[in-house]
């Protein structure tokens, strides 16, 4: 029996574009990683790893870290490493998942609910809104006087 949510079916699809998207990237960095001096040899295996590791970062946030690892490294990098100049990442930022698509609405259902928010308004406009009242201040006598606040204003650098 398939699934029969689309919904489920086209995010599973989006994660694995963006998984395949990700094993590009670190790819690309690690051919370039593995021609510096002292470098490990890289497996199929071991870009997996790294890709279920940072599979939570988009493909462009992934790019960047790369980058900033490679800019700081001191021996190959590890997913911390990468996670690390990934959090450096200023491009734009994630406003939470994308829209669902919803369907069309008909021009029935767009005109009761015009007239759902009309009704609303018109009730909320008749709550009377009460002004707030101005918050009194307390004034607290200084325990010092006047010479000795001076002083204090001296010895901080207000007054000469």
């Amino acid at each position: 029996m398939g699934n029969t949510n689309p919904l489920k079916n086209g995010a599973s699809e989006n994660q694995r574009k963006q998984f395949a998207q990700c094993v590009a990237v670190l790819t690309k960095y690690f051919e370039k990683w593995r021609l510096l001096p002292g470098s490990n040899q890289v497996s199929t295996a071991q870009i997996a790893v790294y890709a279920e590791a940072l599979k939570d970062l988009s493909p462009e946030v992934l790019e960047f870290g790369c980058a900033e690892a490679s800019k700081t490294m001191e021996r190959f990098p590890w997913p911390g490493h990468i996670r690390t100049g990934a959090k450096m990442y200023r491009g734009a930022e994630y406003l939470g998942p994308p829209l669902l698509e919803y369907p069309p609405i008909t021009d029935g259902e767009r005109a009761e609910a015009l007239k759902f928010s009309e009704a609303l308004k018109k009730q909320l406009a008749a709550i009377p809104a009460e002004p707030a009242e101005p918050r009194k201040l307390a004034i607290v006598p200084s325990l010092r006087s006047l010479d000795e606040q001076k002083a204090e204003l001296r010895r901080k650098g207000f007054l000469k």
